[in-house]
């Protein structure tokens, strides 16, 4: 009903409480529509469903359009259709008035009173004869009748009931009636949410993914076609707060801080490959849906973005179609009659919204990683051994040699392995490598023998058979080992000497002592063709 002076007392006092008021209805309006998301037990459901009977008022249509569905009444029609409260005088209640639902999202910074028409109060009046408020005897209740206005006016000209389509696609799919006390403190259970019969329907939320031809495994980005968003489905914070069973938000600063994003419980990706109807379950952890908030010039709607994980399950070259699902927790139908085989089942008094995107897997490049050669000495060829290894494959591969030595083989799982003792030169081996996920690439490997180097032998003398005398020619015997080739002899002063004979063990050398002396041990020096040198100690008995 229009204002009076009773009631233009009242505006004053509901406008100093309207933000304590609005942050109640939602919670109020879902639990009436039976929506079940939370994880709750069957104690706290008891608890529940018990609160929910407990409600002092009864709310009814009383004349136009429109039908209540406990604290949710859809399809108003402005300046005809009347709501009737019929509450326990217990409940206290005085007032009614009707607000846009940016009073839910609006950020700390702006004025939530703004969004009330507060020029269109309904007042509680006793009755005595009454007996239909959940009290249910007279005496006991209290009546007042709300008339949707035909113009509603806020002094927030953003602020509109009817909401406008711009609101619709962002989630505030109706507007909030709330009732309080003559001291401005809201009627627990009393307030509800309208939907209007003339409203539109909501966009379809779209999406687009970059890039949709990509290797499983990896990830996309997503993001919207529409600059908008139209992710409707649950763009107000508090409403999944009840949904959830969690505390709301505070309302934030700023909308650059904003109210969050859309809780994972409440998003859903499913893969389906091409002319298949079975899901292959996504996951939407890297996924973000951005709620509702309104900085007093602009409602900030919901946008999506952040990235997706693309199923390592998923078949090279096969065609997908990728659905992202958001629970629908507004009065409106899906924007698709498929959500339900798209999306999966949705709990009760809820549904989905959905998008999709194509999506091809491609074929991932398998590199070769670590050392490609390897370098080893004639005499250790015979045994070598090494195992190939690659990155960007998806679980086992695969290796078939094409070309190469017939001596260094690669077998199908990589490992490197020669036949036979190599000569000295280099060795090669290259083919390709797979897994069972149809990724490929290619390997090479080189195998560098080299020569052997030489082994240097140490001469030593064991002992020397016969002994020099002055004058006369003799042959000396030095055994040993390691005499490698006739080396050149260096003798004392006044004597000569040269190798007649020699082995690897046994030097014969051909002696003659021109200048004399005393008798006793000489010592002649050789020196081999390997840089050798040995020092021979032998008897000269004069």
């Amino acid at each position: 009903m229009k204002h009076n002076a009773r009631s233009t007392d009242a505006g004053r006092r509901w406008r100093r409480t309207l933000s304590s008021i609005v942050s109640l209805v939602a919670g109020v309006s879902l639990a009436a529509t039976g929506l079940t998301l939370a994880s709750t037990t069957a104690a706290s459901a008891a608890t529940t469903a018990t609160t929910a009977s407990a409600t002092p008022c009864a709310i009814s249509v009383s004349a136009g359009s429109g039908t209540a569905v406990g604290s949710l009444i859809l399809g108003v029609t402005a300046g005809t259709t009347q709501i009737t409260f019929d509450c326990n005088t217990s409940s206290n209640a005085a007032f009614g008035v009707e607000a846009s639902m940016l009073s839910l999202v609006g950020a700390s910074s702006v004025s939530q009173e703004a969004s009330a028409d507060t020029s269109a109060l309904a007042t509680f009046k006793a009755s005595p004869t009454d007996t239909s408020c959940p009290a249910g005897t007279a005496g006991s209740c209290e009546t007042a009748t709300f008339t949707i206005p035909a113009s509603f006016s806020a002094a927030d000209p953003n602020a509109q009931c009817p909401p406008t389509q711009a609101q619709i696609n962002a989630g505030l799919y109706g507007c909030v009636l709330a009732v309080a006390t003559a001291a401005g403190v809201p009627v627990p259970g009393v307030s509800a949410l309208i939907t209007y019969a003339n409203s539109p329907a909501p966009a379809a939320p779209t999406v687009v993914a970059t890039p949709n031809v990509a290797v499983a495994g990896s990830s996309v980005s997503l993001s919207d076609t529409s600059a908008s968003g139209d992710w409707w489905g649950n763009a107000v914070q508090t409403n999944q707060a009840v949904a959830l069973g969690t505390t709301p938000l505070a309302a934030p600063a700023t909308c650059a801080t904003g109210y969050g994003t859309v809780p994972t419980p409440l998003v859903m990706v499913n893969w389906f490959a091409k002319g298949s109807t079975t899901p292959i379950p996504g996951s939407a952890a890297g996924l973000t849906i951005t709620n509702d908030c309104y900085d007093g010039t602009t409602l900030h709607g919901p946008t999506i973005g952040g990235s997706i994980a693309v199923p390592s399950t998923l078949t090279v070259g096969t065609s997908y179609t990728a659905f992202v699902c958001e629970m629908n927790i507004t009065p409106y139908p899906s924007n698709d009659s498929s959500a339900a085989t798209n999306c999966g089942p949705a709990p009760q008094g809820a549904s989905w919204i959905d998008a999709s995107f194509p999506f091809t897997v491609a074929t991932a490049a398998i590199t070769q990683s670590g050392s490609q050669t390897a370098t080893v000495t004639a005499n250790k060829s015979a045994t070598f051994s090494a195992q190939l290894a690659v990155t960007g494959n998806s679980g086992a591969t695969t290796f078939a040699q094409a070309t190469g030595s017939p001596q260094l083989v690669v077998s199908s799982s990589g490992a490197v392995s020669t036949s036979g003792a190599l000569a000295p030169g280099t060795y090669q081996a290259t083919g390709t490598v797979s897994d069972a996920n149809g990724d490929g690439g290619a390997f090479t490997f080189a195998l560098v023998v080299k020569k052997a180097p030489p082994v240097v032998v140490v001469p030593r003398v064991r002992r020397v058979v016969g002994a020099a005398v002055r004058g006369r020619f003799v042959i000396l015997t030095v055994l040993g080992s390691g005499f490698v080739g006739r080396p050149r002899v260096s003798p004392p002063y006044g004597t000569v000497a040269r190798v007649v004979a020699s082995s690897a063990t046994m030097l014969k050398l051909r002696v003659l002592v021109r200048v004399g002396g005393p008798h006793g041990f000489r010592v002649m020096v050789l020196r081999f063709n390997n840089g050798k040198v040995l020092r021979v100690r032998y008897l000269f008995r004069g």
